[in-house]
């Protein structure tokens, strides 16, 4: 404030208005009294920290003020200020700012601690006092308790700084609500209390601080009334003045009104719809427009028109209908926000805009001008969008769209929450009608359903199915070098399509006096030869982007344009549009692959556990990646129908080696009937101590619970590139299994297994002791590795 040149204004005289007694009255009292003592030294400490002519513009201040002694001791009558309007005005040109509007110039002077003040701007009398200039306001709906709590806090927060060297965490402020009297919509103001011109003086014994309510850990107060028991307002006497900034806080509160709704509403329900909606009104300003805010849904990937969602919107009103047209003219629109995704702002919405968007047809025709369309999307995709719609003319505008910046990852969230909330929907009918759990946890579900219907609770279902100290057991077939076998295929199919454009190439121009054609040869020719080392991702973007942005639309135009040409194109058309022609052949050849190991190891492991089920009920999950990946939990409380020993776990290990090493024989037996080669490593994570897991119902899976549990899933995630300490040997090997343990009786109680599979010819002799190179964040792993006696060499 200080450090800013001084603006003058226009004089006022200086009037003491306070708060309604009502109340005010009855709140703690405080020995307060006006005086510009502490303004003046304030100045002087500063005046040899700043510039020559800030030090003048000081040294003025001071001289005026010491020319009026009175004004710097206690001032116990408030109406002497009445004729010193033009040092009120000095001081408050050299308290603020120049502002390029003097309108927003918010401020006003006030007696220490009081809810009174004795020099404002035209600006803050016009938000904070009554039409006849007789009281300052209080924010509606503040009651008495409100009020003492923020008076109180602003005394001991000087207090404890000042006398104890403790400064208070909270600091609550008042928050006025009041009504634009242009646009009629709520602004909020929020009053900033500056103290620096304030002095404490100490007027009897100062009580320790632990007997007081102050909590010495948070520097809260942890009760108030104690606290003035302990620490009565009237030891201090305060002299000075405050000075009151009001600050437009209209974008937070909004922001904390969506924040609010986020947190205890229901998304879904219409109330927090229509909330939301006039959360974005105060947000922009603007009373008269008509807000939507519409989720998109999907059903197996494909955006359906949901009612309950749609209705919200204002553009997908239109299609809430049994019309068979609807659902396509649906999907076109979010096709083409999906083209468009930046927001639009249409200020004058008429004929020649229907043209290139057709879904607005539906209300211009209702007499909407002015429109405002913003998708929003997350790494997902498109989730929903937000509308704005007027009658006026250019009333919505792109100043609009930067308003409602700040809130659209809070409407992310809440658009996200409807999408959820319909998605719990399906699967609760999912689940009630078509899901068939696994048999050794389905009771567990069973439980819960019955216990929320117990209740006939209308509120979604929310408890966890968790089932405490289970065993894991994890196992991994995976497909050695994936990445590069994938990348290979991609290579060769790329460079079959390159020599093919360009034996079209070089027909082309014996047809064609095109120079560019040539060019393009010349292109074409640099990406063959690239194509014969590996190919990195870069390269087969650059490849991709060539075909598609440079070729293709040449192509078409050749083929529209010479009919010389078309012939040749349109082949070139057919073989590229033909996913399962020659073009794609290595493609398919990798993926026909892939999808032959990992049906025979699924085959394997379904047929495997069908018999080992039987011995002790547990859950078992398998998911596909490049390879197969499964995990097993085991436990009492899997199946507290029956009692559970650790025989039951050491069964299930046995079978688990004795599986994997049955699995490694059926991929190898594949391998003279895959038209590529791929080999299988074999990997098993052993776990001795039991852990919790959970149900998560976003992924359909069970997965850990806590954060001592989190490592074994680390720990999951990262030993497909695990390393032999000081070899840089990966552990997976084909025709191996690798177990991976972190303490020596696990090690111990493997070796039994291993020396038994040894003996009945399933495993080689012979056993490697290995330890693993540090994971990121995970030490201490070794290792056990044995081969798989393989067909042909038994």
């Amino acid at each position: 404030m200080l450090d800013e040149i001084p603006v003058l204004k226009s004089s006022r005289k200086s009037k003491l208005l306070a708060a309604e007694k009502r109340m005010t009255g009855n709140l703690p009292s405080l020995d307060s009294a006006i005086s510009f003592q502490p303004f003046i030294n304030y100045l002087k400490e500063k005046r040899s920290f700043v510039s020559g002519a800030r030090e003048q513009l000081y040294n003025y201040l001071v001289k005026q003020f010491e020319n009026q002694p009175h004004l710097l001791s206690s001032i116990q009558d408030p109406a002497v200020l009445q004729d010193q309007e033009g040092l009120m005005e000095l001081l408050s040109t050299s308290l603020f700012p120049i502002v390029d509007n003097q309108e927003k110039s918010n401020y006003a002077l006030a007696p220490p601690y009081k809810l009174s003040v004795f020099y404002y701007s035209d600006q803050f009398r016009q938000l904070f006092f009554d039409p006849n200039e007789t009281e300052l306001l209080l924010p509606e709906g503040v009651n008495h308790a409100q009020l003492k709590a923020i008076q109180c806090s602003l005394v001991y927060d000087q207090v404890l700084e000042t006398f104890y060297g403790i400064k208070l965490n909270e600091k609550p402020e008042l928050v006025y609500p009041v009504a634009d009297p242009k646009t009629g919509m709520m602004r909020y103001y929020r009053i900033h209390y500056d103290r620096r011109f304030i002095q404490l003086k100490l007027q009897g014994e100062l009580p320790p601080i632990h007997d007081c309510a102050v909590c010495l850990n948070t520097f809260r107060i942890l009760d108030l009334e104690k606290q003035l028991a302990t620490m009565p307002l009237h030891l201090f006497k305060a002299e000075g003045f405050a000075v009151w900034v009001a600050e437009d806080v209209t974008l937070t509160e909004s922001l904390e009104t969506i924040k609010k709704i986020l947190l205890h509403g229901n998304v879904s329900d219409a109330a927090a719809i229509s909330g939301l909606k006039r959360s974005v009104k105060t947000l922009v300003g603007l009373d008269d427009v008509e807000v939507g805010l519409a989720p998109f849904v999907k059903i197996n990937d494909q955006y359906v028109l949901d009612e309950a969602t749609g209705q919200h919107g204002l553009v997908m009103q239109q299609w809430l209908n049994d019309d068979p047209e609807s659902l396509p003219q649906f999907r076109m629109y979010t096709g083409f926000l999906r083209e468009y995704p930046a927001p639009l702002a249409v200020s004058n919405l008429g004929e020649e805009m229907l043209e290139l968007a057709p879904f607005m047809g539906h209300i211009y025709k209702q007499g909407i001008h002015s429109f405002l369309n913003y998708p929003i999307q997350n790494s997902d995709g498109l989730i929903g969008v937000l509308e704005l719609a007027s009658p006026v003319k250019g009333l919505l505008t792109h100043d609009t769209v930067d308003k409602l910046e700040p809130a659209i990852p809070l409407l992310s969230l809440a658009l996200l929450k409807c999408r959820d909330n319909f998605q719990v929907r399906i699967d609760h009918l999912i689940k009630e009608k078509f899901t068939a759990l696994q048999q050794s946890v389905e009771w567990k579900f069973a439980e819960v359903a019955w216990d929320h219907l117990r209740k006939n609770s209308t509120e979604p279902l929310r408890c966890q199915v968790v089932f405490e100290n289970v065993y894991p057991l994890y196992g991994a077939i995976d497909i050695r070098n994936s990445s590069n076998q994938r990348s290979l295929a991609i290579q060769k199919d790329l460079k079959a399509q390159l020599e093919l454009v360009q034996t079209i190439l070089n027909g082309l121009q014996s047809l064609l006096q095109l120079p560019l054609l040539e060019g393009l040869a010349f292109k074409n020719d640099n990406f063959l030869a690239s194509l014969e080392n590996a190919l990195t991702a870069e390269e087969e973007i650059c490849v991709n982007e060539y075909l598609h942005q440079e070729l293709e639309p040449l192509f078409q135009h050749l083929q529209t344009n010479y009919m010389l040409a078309a012939p040749v194109i349109d082949n070139y058309f057919t073989l590229v549009k033909n996913t399962s022609g020659p073009l794609y052949k290595n493609r398919l050849d990798y993926e026909e692959s892939l999808v032959q190991i990992n049906t025979t190891v699924m085959h394997c492991l379904e047929k495997e556990q069908e018999s080992i089920q039987q011995a002790y009920p547990h859950y078992f999950e398998k998911y596909r990646t490049d390879g197969i990946e499964y995990n097993i939990y085991i436990g009492q409380s899997i199946f507290p129908a029956r009692t559970f020993d650790l025989f039951y776990l050491r069964n299930i290990r046995l079978w688990q080696l004795k599986c994997m090493a049955s699995a490694t024989v059926k991929t190898h037996r594949l391998l003279p009937s895959l038209k590529i080669p791929l080999l299988t490593t074999q990997l098993i994570l052993v776990q001795s101590q039991p852990i919790a897991i959970s149900f998560r119902r976003d992924e359909r899976r069970f997965d850990v619970e806590g954060s001592y549990n989190v490592r074994y899933e680390i720990i999951k995630k990262r030993l497909d590139k695990a390393l032999i300490r000081d070899t840089g040997e990966r552990l997976t090997q084909p025709g191996k299994i690798a177990l991976v343990y972190s303490n020596q009786k696990e090690a111990d109680e493997y070796r039994e297994y291993i020396l038994f599979l040894q003996k009945k010819k399933i495993l080689k002799e012979g056993l490697e002791m290995l330890e693993l190179e540090e994971l990121q964040g995970i030490k201490g792993l070794k290792a056990m590795r044995v081969e798989v006696v393989l067909e042909d060499e038994k």
